[in-house]
């Protein structure tokens, strides 16, 4: 069959298109210019004009949807059968390539790929038989985060004490404990013929390694490589790369300003430096876009060039499209009215043009910067969904926050008792039931709360000895809450009207009491549980400014179990739906109108990172979060946000202050 690249595709595409096989090629590809398109013409021509077979060929994905997409649009332009083409992701190929050679891998030919769960499972077991103390200590990290380090460490090629230190820097457990549980773990895998995602890369890089014959024979089989966002592979997949290309037969194509996902274990440097590894590498940008309006990109670029860049990686985005108009900066004075702002634009967009709520999308840096958008799209019937997300009350740190508050509320609530003493180490469900009904009785014999019955001798004794320090301390933290309820509700009864009531003579509002639970002993838990137990803390911000709308705790209770059970009541079916999500989930989609919102220092760039002086990757993400927008782009900022339970005056993110006025216009909101 015979195609006319030069008509299908545009003169930057067709010169990365039609490259020698030869060479090593990086196509660097700006946003909305083609990427795809440019990659799997690239696949039809190394097939038509190269005589390269299916079978020579690799083409390495990071999503099954995207293997699948590429090969599905390679059938169509080649109106033939990619069977035999080694195309899916990283893990897939790995898994294929072990399933062939798996006798120098060291590997029965059955072997099992462990899921998620079932590994975290078996890595749990394996503590529990060689280090039967390890989930005893308060300070150790959790099955999940365990399983987080040895991940990290082997996707970059770390020690564990080298990823530890880099990424992990708040745990205190012993490096050299985990290297013990990793080793044992390893040994757990082989007994019981599974395999984890991350052996599959780890093995497949070994086997080429360890045996010359076979990796030249793959090297030599396979006369191009072709890697799709080549700019977020990690260190482990780099190494098999360069190992399988050894002869410079590679086509990657990525972005080096579109390297977002660093924290959990993506490698810039992979992209910086592929011209040292391949002094030979053609380079080739790519950078019309059809995505966005020109004003735009105007906009994008000039993020761009604030970007520190190497001078090879130096690119602007070249519009195709006509003009709509300069992205819209919304000055609000908080985070409710925002959300007001954003709200009525949207019902003003919808009546006013032929856009569906489906057209829209609402991005943020983080799911905590956005509860007051939800409860105001919610309130005002707007229909909307969060993308691979929970919605704010949702989340499990939030309910376990409000649980201990009913629980000090109504001490006879067994279930919310539950939820958060069963975090505790050994503490069973059958446990802790136990324990609640023994300081119940305690209770009603000695005629006091039941939060202090916890701390009764005859309870403790019942308390496994491995959370017996950590239920001393959440007992004591419950008893805190308690007083502070107490003199809430004791204050409530002494003025009829609380609305009427005056500021001195309020001793605790339900923001200090909510306070009180987010810097208690459940965030040493949360250390010890998430991974991204930093933002967690951080939404408890918003928690805290959510209970400052009320002036007693009960109706602050009422109003958040009101909003839970609204959530899980929604019908998520329908598809005209407005979409919430963070950048990171909004990266390869696009939206006809796009909202970025919480743009105030502080919140994006995020705090620790400005702490860090890493806000690099944030530039990064905003650079992403821009160029998600087709026609309209609104960039919507807080004077005031809530930070530790304080209300901060905040200025616009330092990424839009690098921008001159002149690209976009100013509003102010209600």
């Amino acid at each position: 069959m015979h195609i006319d690249f030069e008509k299908e595709l545009n003169e930057s595409q067709y010169a990365a298109v039609t490259a020698s096989c030869e060479l090593p090629t990086l196509v660097l590809a700006g946003a909305g210019s083609g990427k795809t398109r440019t990659l799997t013409y690239r696949v039809a021509h190394l097939l038509l004009n190269e005589n390269i077979k299916p079978y020579q060929l690799m083409l390495l994905t990071f999503t099954n949807k995207a293997a699948r997409e590429m090969l599905a649009r390679i059938s169509k332009i080649m109106d033939a059968q990619t069977s035999h083409l080694w195309g899916g992701t990283f893990h897939s190929i790995a898994c294929g390539f072990l399933r062939r050679e798996h006798l120098y891998a060291n590997l029965e030919s059955n072997f099992s790929i462990l899921d998620a769960d079932d590994a975290e499972a078996l890595l749990k077991k394996t503590v529990e038989e060689t280090s039967p103390k390890f989930f005893t200590s308060k300070d150790n990290p959790r099955t999940g985060m365990l399983n987080n380090i040895i991940s990290y460490a082997r996707n970059t090629c770390l020690s564990i004490e080298k990823a530890m230190y880099t990424n992990f820097n708040w745990l205190e457990t012993s490096p050299a404990e985990i290297e013990k549980i990793a080793d044992a773990y390893e040994n757990s895998k082989r007994k019981n013929n599974v395999c984890d995602f991350d052996d599959l890369l780890v093995l497949w890089l070994n086997t080429l390694l360890e045996n010359e014959n076979l990796r030249k024979e793959y090297s030599e089989r396979f006369k191009n490589i072709l890697v799709d966002e080549y700019q977020d592979t990690n260190l482990l997949q780099c190494k098999i790369l360069d190992t399988l290309a050894v002869n410079g037969q590679i086509s990657a194509v990525g972005d080096d300003a579109q390297c977002i996902y660093t924290w959990r274990g993506a490698n810039i440097e992979n992209i910086l430096s592929f011209k040292e590894r391949y002094p030979n590498a053609n380079i080739f940008k790519v950078e019309a876009n059809y995505r966005s309006t020109p004003e735009i990109l105007n906009f994008a670029n000039c993020i761009l060039k604030s970007m520190p860049q190497n001078d090879i990686y130096e690119k602007i985005l070249l519009p195709k499209r006509p003009s709509l108009g300069r992205p819209h900066l919304i000055c609000a004075m908080d985070s409710r009215s925002q959300s007001e702002s954003v709200a009525i634009k949207i019902r003003e967009i919808i009546n006013t043009s032929d856009y569906n709520y489906s057209d829209i999308a609402i991005l943020y840096r983080a799911h905590s910067h956005a509860m007051d958008m939800q409860l105001n799209l919610q309130h005002k019937a707007i229909p909307f969904v969060i993308t691979s997300g929970l919605k704010f009350f949702e989340q499990a740190h939030i309910k376990d926050a409000i649980s201990q508050i009913k629980f000090v509320a109504n001490q006879k609530d067994l279930m919310s008792f539950l939820r958060f003493s069963t975090f505790l180490p050994k503490m069973g469900k059958k446990t802790a039931e136990k324990v609640f009904e023994k300081a119940k009785n305690i209770a009603e014999k000695n005629s006091c709360e039941i939060v202090q019955a916890l701390l009764d001798d005859s309870v403790l004794k019942s308390v496994p000895a491995a959370s017996k320090e950590l239920f001393v301390d959440m007992a004591n933290s419950l008893c805190e809450l308690s007083r502070a309820i107490g003199s809430e509700l004791k204050n409530q009864k002494v003025q009829m009207d609380l609305y009427e009531q005056n500021e001195s003579e309020k001793t605790l509002r339900p923001a200090d009491i909510v306070k009180l639970v987010c810097t208690n002993w459940y965030v040493k838990i949360m250390q010890t549980i998430y991974e991204d137990w930093q933002d967690r803390i951080g939404s408890f911000d918003s928690l805290v400014e959510y209970a400052g709308r009320f002036l007693d705790i009960r109706t602050f209770l009422e109003s958040a179990t009101l909003e839970i059970a609204e959530t899980q009541g929604e019908n998520q079916v329908e598809t005209n739906r407005l979409r919430m999500m963070t950048i990171h989930q909004a990266k390869g989609l696009e939206f006809k109108v796009v909202f970025i919102i919480g743009l105030s220092d502080g919140l994006f760039p995020l705090e620790r990172c400005i702490e860090d002086g890493d806000v690099d990757e944030e530039q990064r993400l905003f650079y992403v979060a821009c160029t998600r927008a087709q026609d309209s782009l609104y960039l919507c900022y807080p004077r005031i946000v809530v930070k530790r339970g304080n209300f901060i005056m905040c200025d616009k993110s330092r990424f839009l202050k690098d921008i001159n006025s002149e690209f976009y216009t100013t509003n102010f909101g209600i």
